[in-house]
């Protein structure tokens, strides 16, 4: 991979990223990524100052490749995130955004965090915000679609990256619904230069979450995930179970202001219910992508990537030999 521009840009061998997970990824996750040769990223996005810096400082005593952390474009969150940067000096920064990217804002943050020698990505799930991404100062630019868990919006990945590569000069990482080399073939055949994974990461045995996680999640078939959360204006793809029907339930007899609230409701804390209580039936939210269902055993994150990249390897080879 060496003359791939992603991993010139980011000083990593392998143009594959870990995407960023709250509860997660955490330090044994991202260092074993870097480790692998990929780009692990610290999913902090809306963690304390203090949870920041010794999760940084654990990956570090880790791994001295290159990881990254995750901070959400929110103004309010911006400064704190900033000012363990400036002392911590993390290689890469993953800008979190869902729809709706401030240039300006952006622009002032990116300027910042630049000075400082840390590398920028943006993870956008439109393509204005794409470009917006980019007019602003981004090193590289994730899209991601609609089919990836957590949060999503209403556009294919097969959609969002192709006109992503048309439109942008930086390389574009394409996120959602990917989880082996076919699907890494299918990115870099559609325009990408690199791919984001975070579904599949999660059944890794560095992976630190409750069984009952894993065990869901390798037991999990087709359509047995649900968008949730269209009301908030903050829409998230997880496993079909008891909190997910409820929240349908909400949004489907409420008017949109009334259901938004109910939902904060009902889903406060259901992500740390089921990754640290193992809580995968009733109130826990397991935010896992629509392709769930190729994840059958639990390996570990060397094995990942490099089953990946053989994969890539082999589609490529009958792809070239493939005649129409």
């Amino acid at each position: 991979m060496s003359n791939n521009r992603l991993c010139k840009v980011l000083g990593i061998e392998k143009p594959i990223i870990q995407g960023p997970m709250a509860w997660v990824s955490t330090a044994p996750l991202v260092a074993a990524v870097s480790e692998s040769g990929g780009l692990g990223v610290l999913g902090v996005g809306f963690a304390p100052l203090d949870f920041i810096r010794d999760q940084i400082i654990a990956t570090r005593n880790l791994t001295s490749k290159p990881f990254g952390i995750n901070v959400i474009m929110n103004s309010e969150l911006l400064d704190h995130v900033t000012k363990v940067a400036s002392e911590e000096k993390p290689p890469v920064i993953y800008a979190d955004t869902l729809v709706g990217l401030d240039f300006e804002l952006s622009r002032k943050y990116f300027s910042i965090w630049h000075e400082l020698g840390i590398k920028v990505i943006v993870k956008a799930s439109t393509i204005q915000d794409a470009m917006t991404a980019e007019k602003a100062g981004a090193d590289a630019v994730i899209v991601k679609g609609w089919e990836g868990g957590g949060h999503t919006t209403y556009e294919a990945t097969t959609v969002l990256v192709p006109q992503a590569a048309n439109c942008l000069s930086v390389p574009v990482i394409a996120s959602g619904g990917i989880a082996d080399g076919r699907g890494m073939a299918a990115a870099i055949a559609l325009g990408a230069e690199g791919i984001e994974m975070g579904t599949i990461f999660m059944c890794a045995e560095e992976t630190v979450v409750h069984a009952n996680v894993k065990g869901a999640m390798l037991k999990a078939g087709d359509m047995e995930t649900v968008i949730t959360g269209y009301s908030t204006d903050e829409p998230c793809r997880q496993l079909k179970n008891k909190l997910s029907e409820e929240m349908t339930e909400i949004e489907n007899n409420y008017s949109k202001k009334e259901a938004a609230v109910k939902l904060k409701e009902v889903a406060e804390s259901s992500l740390k219910k089921a990754m640290l209580e193992g809580d995968v039936e009733e109130k826990g939210a397991v935010m896992v992508g629509q392709i769930v269902p190729l994840i059958t055993e639990i390996k570990s994150v060397k094995d990942i990537i490099n089953d990946v990249l053989e994969g890539y390897h082999e589609t490529i080879s009958k792809m070239t030999k493939f005649e129409v």
